[in-house]
């Protein structure tokens, strides 16, 4: 799977008290998605992001870039080895534009509980590949090899986006707009030795972003 986009620890920043004010509430307290708190969550991650290691940092900075881009944070669950958790969820659809034709496009879907430093998890979708990013508890990981479905809704409003640090490697987008889907994904992390982690069928709210991507080689 070519990424479209990479990912870089570079600094670590002081994790907020605005931040701590964000996760005062449950994920139940969410009455729907909203990006009211995109801000202060972009510094929470790249604050987790910087002082992490192992496949960490690229988990939280996967959902750093979705909220910076304009991703709204809505609600879902997951489900580990059986277990239901509730769980903030954001998406994009990021698709590569050259000559005003697309080119190439991966899907994302991320979600956390609590403050995310102890379960979070990112399922990739691209073309015929699915991989996902994950930090459960002290363990971390990338996997590849799950299944996945994925049917995007009719495209809603224009994003707003959020500044974030320089770390974070946010693109330049042609074109951002809301865009709701219903989404599934499991994957056994591991390289299939560890848990099962699915996110069951559910309506995901998130955005699809338009950005230019260099032609393919002769």
């Amino acid at each position: 799977m070519r990424r479209l986009h990479s990912i870089r620890t570079r600094r670590v920043l002081p994790l907020l008290a605005a931040a701590a004010v964000v996760f005062g509430c449950s994920s139940d307290s969410v009455t729907g998605p909203t990006t009211r708190d995109n801000a202060a969550l972009i510094l929470h991650f790249d604050s987790l992001g910087n002082s992490t290691s192992g496949d960490r940092p690229a988990v939280y900075f996967e959902i750093a870039q979705a909220l910076a881009l304009g991703a709204p944070v809505g609600t879902g669950t997951v489900t580990v080895n059986g277990v239901t958790t509730r769980v903030h969820v954001v998406a994009q659809a990021v698709v590569g534009i050259s000559g005003g034709a697309a080119l190439d496009s991966e899907y994302i879907v991320a979600a956390w509980h609590g403050d995310g430093a102890d379960t979070a998890v990112v399922f990739f979708q691209s073309g015929g590949t699915v991989s996902a990013l994950s930090a459960l508890g002290a363990t971390s990981s990338e996997d590849f090899g799950g299944t996945a479905s994925v049917v995007p809704g009719a495209l809603g409003a224009s994003c707003a986006s959020f500044t974030a640090p320089g770390d974070i490697d946010v693109p330049t987008s042609i074109q951002c707009n809301l865009q709701p889907s219903v989404d599934s994904f499991s994957i056994v992390l591991g390289s299939g030795d560890g848990p099962t982690v699915t996110l069951p069928q559910q309506k995901v709210s998130g955005i699809r972003v338009e950005i230019e991507s260099p032609p393919p080689p002769c």
